[in-house]
């Protein structure tokens, strides 16, 4: 296994853009907000199912807290698949350290129910993952535990962020890291004879007020008089702001805070635009789109940058986004280079193999949409918070 850390200088507000990757080597408008939706009759189904179970033999029983989103947390962490992160309310160590607790899907779960024994017990082969860890960061006292067994039950999918769902009837064994390790999605064995943990049942709710999602297709993406202005730079999450006025690309524009807890925060830009400051001092309007459409609809002469906004290729580059004329599959004649492919077909120029030459490696969001033999990189954004944002991703080859 070799792994490769490429950093860009940057300047203006990217500050640094780091790429994280690994090569296996022999390896009508309304003012109100849509509510969330009430858990299913499934969800009570399935915990009324759980209530007549005992602990399997040898396993102690831990129970689930509140689990957040990237957007939630503080400082907002997203993940390069959807990780909803959390804590275990149990608290069976050190009851000084916290029982850390995680939910990792692939972007394109879609509503249903899972067999969390399909992973093996092996986070690097789950596409619906749960695991934790006891005393969390403590130096020879942590210990990790992942699911072996157990149904994870998706009720609601806003967007790959927000969700809501449940888990039943859950093994979760002690694991230890296993190869892959220098991988963006590192593996893990059971310990034999190892402790056990069992969650009877438990739940989780990230969709929040106005959530949206903003790709291409979505229901959420173009309901009338809004726009679904994305939260994060693959633009797989967003939040509904009422589109009240006219102004198009690159006009100055005005965004009004919602008034209540249930409303809508509104902007003079027309429908399909989003009043932001993320490339310029002031805000301005920008289009939305989506950088995994065949067409991502930015207006003439403007390019679909991070964070799912349409912007002049001559504003990204002095801060620094490379842009390569290779197309997918080609070698990159300049190296590095954050930008390649054309509109539609966009990716990466990267060297994973540690030969000198890179490659321009097509974007994804999701591992699911990697091929045979492929792996999903992923670009990681640090952000002004302190945090950062992993979910602008890339499918590589992974050397097997």
């Amino acid at each position: 296994m070799t792994s490769q850390h490429v950093g860009i200088a940057s300047r203006g507000k990217w500050r640094w853009s780091t790429f994280l990757l690994a090569a296996m080597v022999g390896c009508g408008p309304s003012t109100e907000a849509p509510a969330p939706q009430e858990p299913p009759d499934s969800m009570e189904a399935v915990e009324q199912d759980t209530a007549r179970l005992s602990p399997p033999a040898g396993c102690t029983e831990t129970t689930l807290g509140e689990l957040k989103n990237g957007t939630e947390l503080t400082p907002v962490l997203w993940g390069s698949q959807p990780t909803y992160r959390g804590e275990f309310t149990t608290n069976l160590g050190d009851p000084t350290v916290a029982d850390t607790a995680r939910i990792r899907l692939d972007v394109n779960t879609g509503p249903g129910l899972y067999d969390l024994s399909a992973g093996g017990t092996n986070l690097f082969n789950c596409e619906q993952c749960v695991w934790g860890f006891q005393d969390a960061g403590r130096a020879g006292l942590q210990k990790m535990f992942v699911a072996e067994s157990g149904l994870l039950l998706l009720a609601l999918k806003v967007s790959p962020q927000q969700t809501l769902g449940a888990l039943a009837n859950v093994v979760l064994r002690e694991a230890v890291t296993a190869a892959p390790t220098a991988a963006p999605y590192t593996g893990s064995a059971p310990v034999p004879g190892g402790e056990c943990r069992w969650i009877r049942f438990a739940t989780w709710n990230t969709v929040r007020e106005a959530g949206c999602d903003p790709r291409e297709g979505s229901l959420t993406a173009n309901m009338p008089g809004t726009t679904c202005v994305p939260s994060n730079s693959a633009a797989d999450d967003g939040t509904l702001e009422q589109s009240l006025g006219t102004k198009t690309q690159g006009e100055a524009c005005t965004y009004t805070p919602a008034a209540t807890e249930h409303a809508l925060a509104s902007t003079d830009c027309a429908r399909g635009h989003a009043c932001t400051s993320a490339y310029s001092e002031e805000r301005q309007c920008l289009a939305t789109c989506d950088f995994m459409a065949p067409n991502p609809g930015c207006p003439s002469g403007t390019v679909c940058g991070v964070y799912g906004l349409c912007i002049q290729q001559s504003v990204m580059e002095p801060i620094g986004f490379a842009f390569s004329p290779a197309l997918i599959g080609e070698t990159c004649p300049g190296g590095f280079a954050e930008f390649c492919g054309v509109e539609g077909a966009r990716g990466v120029c990267a060297d994973v193999t540690g030969s000198g030459t890179s490659v321009c490696y097509r974007y994804a969001r999701a591992r699911s949409e990697c091929g045979p033999g492929e792996e999903l990189g992923y670009a990681n954004y640090p952000l002004a918070s302190g945090g950062s944002d992993r979910t602008y991703g890339f499918c590589y080859p992974d050397g097997r």
